[in-house]
């Protein structure tokens, strides 16, 4: 079954209408010193304006016609020539953070991932996260949060022609689709099976975490993982049943922002289930030692699931105690498939909740990164892989 069609039986009973079977065509500072974009703002005035409704699916460009065959067969085609520039499958891209919180309009007329600048970086879909803020309501985030930052997130796709619902099918040629992940789901701990109308939705990614530790899991910059190690709790019993249930309905558990402990609690959980482990946005503690950054050992057990983890652009993140750019992202992408393997990477950038390097500034620069990785030694296949194909192994996972 294609990742397509596996994500069309996900939602054949909810929003997804537009499903058919078959093929179709083709923040991070916060956790450092509050960036721009992701600090707590001192008062929230979300957008409610109703867009359309948001699903899940992705294109996958449809392969040329085969040439008849010859006497004399031509020369096989580069896999440049074959298959055309990569095109980014962005696991993380806090737009409607900005939007909801910020006061951004959601036309998107600024920021690191415009329609201009998506357009202009060759994209062909995004992962908007529906990120709810650990400090909201005095610590104390509702599911009803949640709803709210939805709603900015259909405003914003129905503010932006470039931007097709995933609920509406595969995307045309010259569109971007938007997908949907949960970003701190700690609210859910209150009420979990309120999780299964957002999968229903659409959300595909649900981390459990964001910076603060919760009732459902410690976070790699929460206080039980700074006291460990008697403190480092990891997956809590809630956050277990939460996890299951996210599995059971047929979304991933993203596992960027868990601490070790919860890492390792929801490895098991996932090796029990056969479901990929996904963490959306983060790189390579052996190359940048942060806390966020995920050890070798977790890279090889994402491997070992058939997972895959995002690069991440947040400086912080790329390099500690000088200035990052873009060849620390290439840095740790090698770092990443020579402990991993090249089918387990993918991007998740974290554009508009993050400081990214000057030469990597936002959405647009997409293509000279694919030029660095190339230029360091990958192919183009490799290239693919990173850009979206991975990523779509991963999204046509369903519970067995």
């Amino acid at each position: 079954m294609s990742w397509w069609a596996a994500t069309c039986v996900a939602l054949a009973s909810s929003t997804l209408a537009g499903c058919v079977a078959g093929e179709p065509r083709a923040s991070e500072a916060l956790v450092e010193t509050e960036a721009p974009g992701r600090s707590a703002p001192s008062s929230a005035s979300p957008a409610a304006s109703e867009g359309a409704a948001v699903g899940v699916a992705s294109a996958v460009a449809s392969a040329p016609a085969s040439a008849a065959a010859s006497a004399t067969p031509s020369p096989a085609p580069s896999p440049s020539t074959a298959r055309g520039a990569p095109r980014p499958i962005d696991m993380h891209v806090d737009t409607p953070y900005q939007v909801h919180f910020k006061g951004r309009a959601a036309s998107l007329p600024e920021g690191q991932a415009t329609s201009a600048m998506l357009r202009a970086g060759g994209y062909e879909a995004v992962v908007y996260p529906i990120y709810i803020p650990d400090y909201l309501n005095g610590g104390k985030p509702r599911v009803s949060d949640a709803e709210a930052i939805a709603k900015t997130l259909d405003a914003i796709v129905g503010e932006n022609p470039l931007l097709w619902p995933a609920s509406r099918g595969p995307a045309p040629e010259g569109k971007v689709l938007v997908l949907q992940s949960i970003e701190g789901a700690g609210a859910f701990a209150d009420d979990v099976e309120a999780i299964d109308r957002f999968v229903a939705r659409g959300v595909r990614f649900v981390g459990p975490v964001h910076a603060r530790d919760n009732r459902l899991a410690t976070s790699a910059t929460g206080d039980a993982q700074k006291k460990k190690p008697g403190g480092a709790l990891g997956l809590s019993e809630i956050g277990e049943r939460f996890c299951e249930r996210v599995y059971a309905k047929g979304a991933l558990v993203d596992v960027s922002h868990m601490s070790d402990a919860s890492f390792d609690g929801l490895a098991e959980l996932a090796e029990r289930v056969g479901a990929p482990i996904v963490a959306t946005h983060s790189n390579a503690r052996a190359v940048a030692d942060h806390p966020r950054n995920l050890t070798d050992a977790q890279l090889r057990r994402i491997a070992q699931s058939g997972g895959v983890a995002g690069l991440n652009f947040h400086a912080g993140f790329l390099a500690r105690g000088r200035e990052a750019t873009l060849d620390d992202v290439v840095r740790h992408a090698k770092h990443m498939i020579a402990v991993a393997g090249i089918d387990h990477v993918g991007l998740g950038s974290d554009f508009d909740g993050a400081t990214p390097p000057a030469d990597l500034a936002d959405a647009s620069r997409l293509p000279a990164l694919a030029a660095a990785l190339r230029k360091s030694g990958l192919s183009e296949d490799d290239v693919h892989k990173i850009y979206g194909d991975n990523v779509k192994r991963v999204l046509a996972w369903r519970p067995r």
